[in-house]
C-alpha cells in the first residue's frame, strides 16, 4: 500500500465502483445458506455492498439510494423484508432510540456476498445519529461532485488495520469520516469531517494538529450553522485554514 493519502495505493479505491442506483440488473442465483439459495439481483448485492461500506443506515436511505420516485419507500421496505428473510439473513434491522427509525446492517452472510473485505459492523448506540449524518452528507457530496469516489471511514480503517499487520510506516495518524477523490484532483484526496455535537476547545485544536500531521489535499469540516464561526476561528488561530474549510451542515 503506497500511504493512507494515496488513492492510487488503497485497496478501497482499487474496488470501488459506484453502485447503480436506478437498474434491477439481470437475476442471478447466488448461495445464500448451506441447504437453501436465494434469488438475488445485482441491485441486492448493491445493496448489501453500499451497507457493508457505510455499516449501518436506515430505510429511507436506502430507498433515496436505490429507489428514487414517489413509491422508493415502499419498494425499499419489500426488498429489505426479502433480504432479511433470506437462509440465514444478509441483513438484519436492529431498533435504536424512541421515535428514531431502525437501522440495517448486513449480517455475515450478507458481507460474504460483496466485495468489501470488510466485517459486520458492531451496532454501537451512541454513535448511530454520527453514522447516519455521514451517510447523508457523503452522498450528498458524491451528487455534488460527478465522478468522485468515496473511501468509508470503516473503508480506511480497514486498509490502516492491514497495513499495520503487514508491518508498513502509514499504518497510523487520523482517520477522517469519510475521504473524497474528486475527479479533478485524483489521486490526491479530501477528508470529510463531520461534529454533530460541541466540542472542547482543546478537543478541536487537537483534530487541527493530528490533520496537520497528514497530507490531504484539504480537510472539510461539517459542523452545525451556529458552530461555523468558532470551529474556524480556531483552524485560523491554529494556522491551518489555508487547508481545512469549516461548512455549515444541518443534520435532516
Amino acid at each position: 500500500m503506497a500511504g493512507p493519502n494515496s488513492a492510487g495505493g488503497s485497496s478501497s479505491v482499487r474496488k470501488m465502483t459506484q453502485s447503480s442506483a436506478n437498474g434491477a440488473g439481470p437475476k442471478t442465483v447466488l448461495p445464500v445458506g448451506s441447504s437453501k439459495r436465494a434469488e438475488l439481483t445485482e441491485r441486492d448485492i448493491d445493496i448489501l455492498t453500499w451497507i457493508t461500506r457505510h455499516g449501518v443506515v436506515t430505510t429511507e436511505q436506502i430507498a433515496t439510494k436505490f429507489f428514487p420516485g414517489t413509491s422508493g419507500f415502499s419498494a425499499a421496505q419489500r426488498r429489505i423484508r426479502k433480504l432479511a428473510n433470506t437462509h440465514p439473513p444478509v441483513i438484519r434491522r436492529d431498533r435504536t432510540f424512541w421515535r428514531y427509525p431502525a437501522v440495517i446492517r448486513v449480517t455475515a452472510s450478507g458481507a460474504n456476498l460483496t466485495d468489501c473485505d470488510l466485517r459486520p459492523a458492531r451496532l454501537v448506540l451512541a454513535e448511530v445519529a454520527h453514522s447516519l449524518g455521514i451517510v447523508d452528507l457523503t452522498e450528498a457530496l458524491l451528487a455534488e461532485h460527478p465522478g468522485a469516489i468515496l473511501i468509508t471511514e470503516r473503508e480506511r480503517r480497514a486498509d490502516r488495520y492491514r497495513d499495520k499487520r503487514a508491518g508498513g510506516r502509514n499504518a497510523t495518524g487520523r482517520i477522517p469520516d469519510g475521504v473524497l477523490v474528486l475527479k479533478a484532483q485524483a489521486p490526491k484526496e479530501t477528508a470529510i469531517e463531520l461534529d454533530l455535537s460541541p466540542r472542547r476547545e482543546k478537543t478541536v485544536e487537537a483534530i487541527v494538529r493530528a490533520y496537520q500531521a497528514e497530507r490531504y489535499a484539504g480537510v472539510w469540516w461539517y459542523v452545525r450553522p451556529d458552530r461555523v464561526a468558532r470551529i474556524a476561528e480556531i483552524v485560523k488561530r491554529c494556522r491551518a485554514d489555508s487547508f481545512i474549510e469549516v461548512r455549515p451542515w444541518q443534520a435532516g
